[in-house]
């Protein structure tokens, strides 16, 4: 099996394979590939995707795979010595991810590649618009400081961006301020501004597939709690106001904070049945 990188100019070769919402993300800073092709008829064999995590600190880089195929486990295992060169080359030292779809015999192929696996319930937690619609808060109405990310400009918003993640040192994604404005969805996402300064945002992404994505929601200053309720009001009935009933909005239960609030939200969603996987890097 001959192993060729994956990046923004070849992914269109991957487009039957690959969910285009992983796909869209190669191109991003963080974001890398791998495909396994048959060195005879060029077929597509296996192909790895994944997202490097934490880089700023070395002793604990990490990289979460996000989407593994393979039409055969036997492929498995050259695929994985593929991408343990480049994390090492990358200081990785603990690969992980989680899969609602990986097929039995690729559990035991990365079983062999010194994968632990077990049985978990899903950190993504799948919900609608009507379900949102039903929140409380979705009667609120907004304030008038605050408006959504489509009435700043590109200035503002980055200068807004790095006040936020100056003082914020756990977000979802380690690029954030290497994305361009235009990534976040403009009417759903939303900015507090206290005294002339942005002091919250809540961003949201919009995948090919329509699913939106939270990507980040935090504020600064003495009115922080208060700002991100009033944002979460808005951005809310942007959904209601924008987008149809069913619209998929996937939260991503990374951490206890945002595991509390979902819960506190949607005490009955339950996330999928998945397979979580983790092994030490050797260097």
């Amino acid at each position: 099996m001959e192993l060729r990188t994956v990046d923004e100019n070849n992914i269109d070769d991957y487009s039957d394979i690959v969910d285009m919402d992983v796909a869209e993300n190669i191109g991003r800073v963080y974001y890398h590939g791998l495909a396994g092709h048959d060195p005879y008829d060029d077929n597509i064999l296996s192909l790895l995707i994944w997202e490097l995590k934490n880089r700023d600190n070395n002793e604990d880089s990490e990289s979460e795979l996000k989407f593994i195929y393979s039409i055969d486990p036997s492929y498995i295992s050259t695929l994985m010595d593929g991408y343990g060169s480049e994390a090492a080359d990358n200081n990785v030292n603990r690969t992980f991810f989680e899969s609602t779809s990986l097929e039995h015999g690729n559990k035991e192929a990365l079983l062999q590649c010194d994968f632990s696996l077990e049985q978990v319930e899903s950190r993504d937690l799948i919900i609608t618009a009507d379900e949102c619609a039903k929140l409380p808060l979705a009667k609120k109405p907004a304030p008038p400081y605050v408006d959504s990310l489509g009435s700043l400009n590109s200035a503002e918003f980055y200068q807004g961006l790095m006040n936020i993640l100056f003082k914020y040192d756990d977000p979802a994604m380690d690029d954030l301020a290497f994305l361009p404005k235009e990534w976040y969805e403009q009417s759903v996402s939303c900015f507090t501004k206290t005294d002339g300064r942005i002091t919250g945002l809540l961003l949201v992404h919009i995948c090919p597939s329509g699913t939106l994505v939270p990507v980040l929601f935090f504020a600064v200053g003495a009115d922080s709690r208060l700002n991100l309720l009033e944002m979460l009001c808005f951005s809310v009935r942007q959904v209601m106001r924008i987008y149809p009933g069913d619209t998929p909005i996937r939260i991503h239960r990374r951490n206890n904070d945002v595991r509390a609030l979902s819960g506190k939200l949607f005490p009955n969603k339950k996330g999928k049945n998945a397979v979580a996987g983790e092994r030490i890097e050797k260097g």
